[in-house]
Order: C-alpha cells, then sequence, then structure tokens
C-alpha cells in the first residue's frame, strides 16, 4: 500500500475503532475515515475521495452497503472496494458481487488475513475470505486470494451462489448450456473448489437441495459434457 486514504463503514462504533486501529498501524495508510450511515459514507467519499473503501453489507438493518460499494466503483476514480461482512450467505456474496465489489472478507478473518486481503485488493487482485465452518466446529476462514474472474464470470457466479440451475442460467444469460458449464468450470477451478457442493459448503449454506444435477458437477465432469 502507498499512503493510500481509506473509508471504514460500519454501524458498529468499535468495529470502526478496530480497522482504524489495525490499518494506521500498517504504516503505509496515510489516513482513514469513517462512517457509520450510508449517508455519512457517501458524504465522506466526496470529501475525501479515498482510495479505498472498506465497507458492511448491512448497516443498521439496512442493505446499505451495496450502494456504497456502487457509489464509489461509479464515483470515485480507481478506488478499491472491499466488503467486510458477518453474512457470508450465497445472497451477500451476490450482492457484493453484483455491486461491483473487488473483495469479499468474512468477519471471522483474523487480522493477518484481513490486511492480506487490504493488500491484494489494493494491487488489484480479488481476495476472498468467503466463510467460516458450520457454527460450533473450529476452524480457518476458507481463503482464496489473487484470483480474477471476468465480468462474465462474476454474473455467472452470482447465478450459482443464488441457487439457479444450468439451464436457469442459460436461459438468464442466452447462452448455451453448454457454455454455462465450461464457465462453472472455470469458476469453481479459479476459486478452489471441485464441485458446486464445495463452494456452498464453504459458505456453510444449509438451505434446502441444489438443483438436481448441478450440485454435485465436478470440475472433470464439466469438462467431459
Amino acid at each position: 500500500m502507498d499512503h493510500v486514504t481509506t473509508l471504514v463503514v460500519d454501524d458498529q462504533p468499535l468495529i470502526r475503532y478496530a480497522l482504524r486501529l489495525l490499518l494506521e498501524n500498517s504504516a503505509e495508510v496515510r489516513a482513514v475515515t469513517e462512517a457509520g450511515s450510508e449517508t455519512e459514507a457517501l458524504r465522506q467519499c466526496e470529501r475525501t475521495h479515498p482510495r479505498m473503501v472498506i465497507t458492511e453489507l448491512s448497516i443498521s438493518g439496512e442493505p446499505a452497503g451495496a450502494g456504497i460499494c456502487q457509489f464509489a466503483k461509479e464515483r470515485l476514480d480507481n478506488a478499491a472496494v472491499l466488503v467486510f461482512s458477518g453474512d457470508s450467505s450465497p445472497a451477500a456474496v451476490a450482492t457484493a458481487l453484483n455491486a461491483g465489489a473487488d473483495s469479499f472478507v468474512h468477519k471471522s478473518a483474523d487480522r493477518n488475513l484481513l490486511m492480506e486481503a487490504v493488500r491484494s485488493t489494493l494491487a488489484g487482485q480479488r481476495a476472498w475470505v468467503l466463510g467460516t465452518e458450520p457454527a460450533g466446529v473450529a476452524g480457518e476462514a476458507t481463503q482464496h486470494t489473487g484470483t480474477t474472474l471476468t465480468s462474465r464470470e462474476e454474473e455467472v457466479l452470482a447465478l450459482v451462489l443464488c441457487r439457479w440451475s444450468n439451464d436457469e442460467i442459460a436461459g438468464e444469460l442466452h447462452l448455451a448450456r453448454q457454455t454455462v458449464k465450461n464457465y462453472v468450470s472455470r469458476i469453481l477451478q479459479k476459486l478452489g473448489y471441485g464441485s458446486r457442493k464445495e463452494l456452498f459448503k464453504s459458505f456453510d449454506f444449509t438451505g434446502g437441495t441444489p438443483p438436481v444435477g448441478d450440485s454435485e458437477d465436478t470440475v472433470a465432469a464439466a469438462r467431459n459434457n
């Protein structure tokens, strides 16, 4: 990081304080500003023009983080956005991706993982600390850093995380089903998973039964069909 001005957005003062200390102690950060609401965050973006924005998705019970992310990506020159959220559900990650977030870190990540993600994001690489082990099971967050997805791959991943089948994704994006399977295969490879089942497991996904024929698709199967 090269003397980076950073905006931290969270409705919890203690989290903002902890992030401020962590970032300022990194020695490379020139200034850290804070915001506890969407209105304040947008005001700070216009006033300080931060090089990086770290924001929660849910602010005061509202999904304001997506709007902050979109604003930063559209209105700030070359701003990097890292979503630092307590919700690592597929819907939350899809929301962050669709809003243009560069990276996603679950709040269970330790400070070393978080700072590694910050540095990777500022270097132009995506960083993913996507989830934790199920409740009651000790374990570190699953981390995938330095992963770059194309815009189309992000679209496909967002729909996969929302539990769309390959046929549904093909219809929505006007692609051939085999093309969708190829995209899914590449996405799983880039994120370090062998199947959709592994992907959902890393998100601590517990709701319902995956679409027939999709949850067990491995990378090899996607290549060969």
